[in-house]
């Protein structure tokens, strides 16, 4: 039964959120018909939706007031820098792909075409490249510092989306500049959040389809990041050996994603959901493991592939290699 009612839980933060709850509770605690008045709510059933968000640890209640805990004081307050809900609004919209699983085992094709938060539906495509804005956030403050990328200039984000990670690696990067490869709707949004960045004058959009669209040369690194687990293995080999192409000798390739620990596919627990999400959300989705990721690295040609852990409880992991220099 907890299995099966388990999505009230997540009903009820999707509700605060969308209300502006812990907004509203921000400044100092407030009692529930303060909250309903500045939430536009009715009082009595917004009520037993405090009273849930106090179960589910989301607020705390002191007498008959409200405040929010350090979690929703610290992600959930429009207005702060780490405001993460966007990412929560993208999880609501898999609600009705996640409840067609059986007609994906079934039929092999995903519920939720990819093309409905690739640019079709412009709602959908929006809350999609902000929640992997603010899960880039997270990710995009340790990469730098995985990474040495000083005194390379010429950065070659494919797959980018928001832009997110090419903004974290210039903060760290003098002198380097940014070219974000990804298709016309999701650089539509990215634009906002780039310019928003301070960052405009170093990143260059390149709209376009990785699979398709040439990478060019002269790049002195490549990033893969959280993309690779949209493709096939063959495509995956394919956008290695156009990353090697693109790259001068001594270039760094960068592959980051969420991946299986072995070729077993079966650890982390994690990667199994992952997995089936980008099943029912992609043609060719799944995840991949670290260890085959890294083979077909080496089989690019890279030398020296090795994989760098995300701290965690972050998921990610890397694998980079080099260009082997001119002979």
């Amino acid at each position: 039964m907890q299995l099966a009612l388990a999505y009230r839980s997540s009903a009820v933060l999707f509700a605060a959120v969308e209300l502006g709850i812990f907004t509203a509770v921000a400044d100092k605690p407030l009692g529930a018909a303060e909250v309903a008045r500045a939430c536009g709510a009715d009082p009595e059933r917004l009520r037993y939706l405090l009273e849930a968000c106090v179960a589910e640890g989301l607020l705390s209640r002191d007498g008959e007031s409200y405040a929010n805990t350090p979690v929703t004081e610290a992600f959930l307050v429009r207005g702060r820098p780490a405001y993460s809900a966007n990412g929560l609004k993208y999880a609501q919209d898999l609600y009705p792909a996640w409840n067609r699983l059986s007609d994906l085992m079934r039929t092999g094709r995903p519920p939720m075409p990819p093309e409905t938060i690739l640019g079709d539906d412009k709602e959908k495509t929006r809350a999609f490249v902000y929640a992997m804005h603010e899960r880039a956030r997270g990710i995009g403050s340790v990469l730098p510092h995985l990474v040495d990328l000083k005194g390379r200039k010429k950065l070659l984000d494919v797959g980018g989306g928001p832009g997110t990670y090419s903004v974290a690696l210039i903060q760290q990067t003098p002198g380097l500049t940014s070219t974000v490869l990804d298709v016309p709707g999701v650089l539509e949004v990215a634009r906002e959040l780039i310019n928003a960045s301070g960052y405009r004058d170093r990143v260059t959009l390149m709209p376009g389809d990785y699979l398709k669209s040439s990478f060019g040369q002269g790049y002195d690194v490549a990033l893969l990041s959280g993309m690779m687990h949209r493709e096939t293995p063959d495509t995956c080999r394919m956008l290695l050996k156009k990353a090697f192409d693109a790259l001068d000798p001594g270039g760094l390739v960068i592959v980051s994603d969420v991946f299986f620990e072995d070729d077993a596919k079966t650890k982390p627990a994690f990667a199994l959901y992952f997995a089936l999400n980008m099943m029912l959300t992609s043609d060719e989705g799944a995840a991949h493991s670290v260890t085959e990721m890294a083979r077909w690295t080496a089989e690019a040609g890279f030398h020296d592939v090795n994989v760098r852990e995300l701290p965690k409880p972050n998921p990610h992991s890397l694998v980079v290699g080099a260009k082997p220099p001119a002979s």
